[in-house]
């Protein structure tokens, strides 16, 4: 029951969040500008979401070789695949980390609470890297906009996102030393959202005691989220708008950010509005905005359904979250 009232609460902010959009865009130029895009573009842009996902298996392999023992990459993209369908399946990231995290248990023979773990440190260190990216770019986006208000928001979000670096590199610190541990957790034990959330954070500890990985995690989280860039560089500028891959670089990283708030259906509406008032600031037209924004939504889900098929052929069967 509470997954249904979850997901018609979601799909409630969603569609509000498209019409708000929508209110100041005419749905007709961003057909318009969907159609401008080239045969190639599309192929360029599939290619990409691909290599995507085997860079993220790539990652996840890393991962495993950390916490648990190396899975091999043919099995880390599948079950990145898998995690991707049900992401977009079943309303919420969320689900699709818990599906990865129950394949790497019952098909690669790691323990369920190391699967979860590692599933964990993967989504972490997603965000860590977005995170980064913000920070550092922040001093160049700044200058794209002279609203004083854009400005400081800006500067807020460099500033927290340096911040949240520091603390999980923190919490990662304290979690090797078993003594620390313990003090914290007694004192913690009772408040038990805050507990169960510096539990999660305390996997950031195997990057410490796995440094031998961290240049291929590293190259491999920044890769990803370049990855999106070039995917939204050649959407905009197929569909007719010029862009330089610098300024896309300036903007997707927080766009991306943003949808990943846990506030819509797989980030629809959420990614919709950062775009439009994103590129806004370099003057790019709301609907070509909108439009790549849509794009990436449908060749998200158009990618993840070959990971259904995967899951469906499998050798054994995967049960869903809920059962």
């Amino acid at each position: 029951m509470k997954t249904v009232v979850l997901a018609i609460v979601k799909l409630g902010l969603t569609l509000g969040l498209f019409a708000l959009v929508l209110r100041s865009i005419d749905i007709v130029d961003v057909i318009l500008h969907i159609k401008r895009l080239p045969a190639l573009t599309v192929l360029v842009v599939a290619l990409l979401f691909v290599g995507q996902l085997i860079v993220s298996g790539i990652r996840l392999s890393a991962i495993t070789g950390i916490i648990a023992h190396p899975v091999p990459l043919a099995m880390t993209v599948r079950i990145n695949w898998i995690g991707a369908f049900f992401s977009q399946a079943l309303v919420t990231f969320v689900s699709g980390d818990v599906v990865r995290a129950m394949i790497l248990t019952r098909r690669c023979a790691i323990p369920m609470r190391n699967s979860a773990r590692g599933v964990a440190l993967d989504r972490l260190i997603g965000l860590l890297s977005s995170l980064l990216i913000v920070s550092l770019t922040a001093p160049w986006a700044i200058q794209l906009t002279g609203d004083e208000t854009m400005r400081h928001s800006i500067v807020v979000m460099a500033i927290v996102g340096i911040a949240l670096i520091a603390a999980f590199a923190f919490v990662g610190y304290l979690a090797r030393h078993p003594a620390l541990v313990q003090v914290a957790r007694a004192k913690i034990k009772k408040y038990r959202v805050v507990y169960a959330i510096l539990d999660t954070l305390s996997v950031i500890r195997h990057l410490i005691t796995g440094w031998r990985h961290m240049p291929k995690i590293l190259l491999t989280s920044l890769t990803l989220q370049l990855i999106n860039v070039a995917i939204i560089f050649y959407l905009i500028n197929g569909m007719g708008a010029e862009v330089s891959m610098w300024q896309c670089l300036l903007i997707v990283p927080t766009v991306m950010l943003i949808s990943l708030l846990p506030f819509s259906i797989a980030g629809w509406g959420l990614r919709e509005s950062a775009m439009a008032t994103g590129f806004s600031l370099i003057h790019v037209p709301a609907a070509a905005a909108l439009a790549a924004s849509v794009m990436f939504g449908i060749f998200t889900l158009l990618l993840a359904l070959p990971g259904g098929v995967m899951w469906w052929w499998s050798g054994s069967k995967i049960p869903l979250p809920e059962q």
